[in-house]
């Protein structure tokens, strides 16, 4: 396969076939004929036909000007071929997408009689703008250790990759199946719930991560809300504390949803009280005026509400709270999301899968509570749309208070934004403020190899995929 073929068809993957965002991201990098792929090209069907059919109007092309004697505007389609064969995409999926249609319904239909076909299942979906792969792990590893527990696994959220998992690895003694549910428009969950009924749901929170494709926060929150939509009120989990949900609870409709919170005492499942340090929580959950302690080695805030909601949960479920408590004690940060790894003299925080304004500023905030020398690396929050800027120049505001050095990851307006936020902090009055700018991420291990000798916390806060 030609190098630019196979770098294009990936960011068109990663960007879910989206001809508009392929286009979109080609306007930005026209002459890209290789990239990182830090997210490499998976080989589906769907891909390997836009394969073939690229070669097929290739060379249907090349025959056609060979039959009307015009050789020598031949090279024209080759040309469009080596550079930009997005041509070449956008025909194979207006041929694939009637295709495409049929198979998603009937995909709906086949997995929905799977999943029913178990009567003794309960399905558990989770969803929210973000924490909810999170919450997924932690709630797997707490029902596994009492029934046979099936989840989707890393980010599996959409309707093919969670069909695929129903198909080969639902078993027949499954007891529980925790769904992560992720959508980009309004429609998409409703369409998974219909494919795999839950019977429970988790709304981990609604913030401003992908507004760029939501386009408003209303979208936002009307798209999350259709799995508490889809289930009975007292069988649904919501965090208080998000302002979108709680106000959004205030309709007659929700009135019995179960809620957790870590501020709020009117919370079903509220936190009494709590610390954190490098070797974890320490936090003690009221429920139905009852206490119960825990300490798991996890760290910050963010991940006090993931764990929150799937213990939360797990009681709902009428799970022994002798087996909450020890299967607790099991859990780990999932890859990349707030996972402590311990470099010379440096706690390296490695949130490197993906990043958004509240976990940003709580992790910020969570710092601001530790002693030591700090510095950020960051390339920004993507898919903010308008609020980009706002949003970068406030979190830079508050960075500017916490940490001693910032290494900003290519110069973008996210980046750039961040920068005004540092320069115009009262905190850096008169200062200038430790700024050095790296043109990427790919290989970011000597930079924090060197840094640990002299810091004590390294912040790595999120990392581009190839689309950005």
């Amino acid at each position: 396969m030609f190098k630019s073929l196979k770098a294009q068809l990936t960011i068109l993957q990663q960007e879910g076939y989206s001809i508009i965002r392929f286009l979109a991201w080609w306007i930005r990098h026209p002459l890209t004929f290789s990239i990182s792929s830090k997210k490499p090209l998976i080989i589906t069907p769907k891909a390997r036909f836009i394969i073939r059919l690229s070669y097929i109007v290739l060379t249907v092309s090349l025959l056609f000007l060979f039959f009307y004697g015009l050789t020598y505007f031949t090279l024209i389609p080759i040309f469009v071929f080596l550079v930009s064969p997005f041509l070449y995409f956008f025909v194979a999926l207006i041929v694939l997408w009637p295709y495409e249609k049929i198979n998603r319904q009937r995909t709906i239909k086949i997995i929905n009689r799977q999943i029913t076909s178990h009567p003794h299942l309960t399905v558990i979906g989770v969803t929210g703008s973000y924490g909810k792969t999170s919450v997924k792990d932690f709630l797997f590893t707490i029902l596994s250790g009492y029934q046979e527990t099936l989840k989707t696994p890393e980010s599996y959220n959409t309707i093919f990759g969670i069909a695929k998992v129903v198909d080969l690895e639902l078993l027949s003694k499954s007891k529980y199946f925790i769904c992560e549910m992720g959508a980009y428009i309004r429609g998409e969950i409703t369409e998974l719930c219909r494919m795999v009924p839950p019977k429970y749901a988790i709304l981990t929170a609604i913030g401003s991560q992908h507004l760029e494709r939501f386009k408003s926060l209303s979208n936002t929150t009307l798209a999350k809300f259709e799995l508490i939509d889809a289930v009975k009120p007292s069988h649904a989990l919501v965090n208080l504390d998000n302002s979108h949900i709680a106000n959004r609870l205030s309709l007659l409709q929700y009135h019995g949803v179960q809620t957790y919170s870590i501020t709020n005492p009117k919370a079903d499942f509220f936190i009494k009280e709590y610390t954190f340090s490098p070797e974890g929580l320490n936090f003690v959950l009221i429920y139905q005026n009852k206490e119960y302690s825990y300490t798991p080695s996890l760290f910050g805030t963010s991940n006090l509400y993931n764990l929150t909601a799937a213990i939360s949960m797990a009681l709902i479920l009428k799970v022994p709270k002798e087996i909450i408590s020890r299967q607790v004690a099991k859990i780990t940060s999932s890859p990349h999301r707030l996972e402590l790894k311990k470099i010379n003299q440096a706690t390296l925080i490695d949130n490197a899968f993906s990043s958004n304004e509240d976990g940003f500023t709580s992790l910020i905030s969570d710092l601001s509570k530790l002693p030591g020398k700090k510095v950020l690396i960051t390339p920004g929050i993507v898919e903010l749309g308008i609020r980009t800027v706002e949003v970068h120049q406030r979190i830079g505001g508050l960075a500017s208070k916490v940490f001693d050095k910032f290494i900003l990851v290519g110069k973008s307006i996210r980046t750039l934004s961040l920068e005004q936020g540092l320069n115009s902090s009262p905190a850096m009055a008169g200062l200038t403020p430790p700024i050095s700018y790296i043109p990427n991420s790919t290989n970011l291990w000597p930079l924090i190899e060197e840094l640990s000798q002299d810091y004590d916390w390294i912040l790595l806060e999120n990392d581009l995929p190839d689309n950005f």
